[in-house]
């Protein structure tokens, strides 16, 4: 199945084509405008399932967010670029969607490609939850009326926002990236 990358296209895919689209946009630790993330062909799991969330709830869906507590050392990444990490303990953003009563984990975090070395691939499943794209025994919901409530009330938006737009560059993201070949300097760019 061939998709359409461009930004106007979203409206009219359904939920397996729009997960499998983003799904396969390249993984790169670089953060990024969630709007954005077709254009810039590149996203990590906090801005691909914040692209996600409301197109999701335009299919009819109840979307909240779900937050899980991983350690990257689970993940098949080579110990020289884990050395770099300064905490492998992090946070993975993904989605509950919720249609017809049936409430369903949606985690497009990994791209196909990254499956050749050896991540998940998480394929949509249309009859019930997919498996997430990281091992963890702490996973928690957090209703988006409530995040939308606290946002406001404390401004962490903007937080949110900044840390998306631009996360910290660290020696792990880049030895990360690098290791892809999504590096700044390897990112090859479809020009849509």
């Amino acid at each position: 199945m061939i998709l359409d990358r461009r930004e106007d296209t979203t409206e009219r895919l359904s939920p397996r084509e729009l997960f499998t689209l983003v799904r396969d946009i390249p993984y790169k630790l670089a953060g990024g405008d969630p709007e954005a993330l077709i254009r810039d062909n590149h996203g990590e799991c906090t801005r691909k399932h914040l692209f996600l969330a409301p197109r999701f709830r335009k299919l009819g869906y109840k979307v909240d967010i779900g937050l899980a507590i991983f350690d990257w050392r689970d993940l098949p990444i080579p110990s020289e670029i884990l050395a770099l990490l300064q905490s492998p303990i992090q946070h993975h953003m993904f989605l509950y969607a919720e249609k017809d009563g049936r409430r369903s984990i949606i985690d497009a975090t990994w791209d196909k490609k990254m499956s050749e070395r050896g991540f998940p691939l998480i394929d949509w499943q249309d009859e019930g939850n997919m498996n997430l794209a990281v091992n963890s025994n702490h996973v928690k919901i957090v209703h988006l009326p409530i995040l939308q409530a606290r946002a406001f009330i404390s401004q962490s938006i903007k937080n949110v926002k900044g840390i998306a737009n631009d996360p910290p560059k660290t020696p792990f993201n880049d030895a990360f990236n690098d290791w892809l070949g999504r590096g700044t300097n390897s990112m090859n760019r479809t020009h849509l």
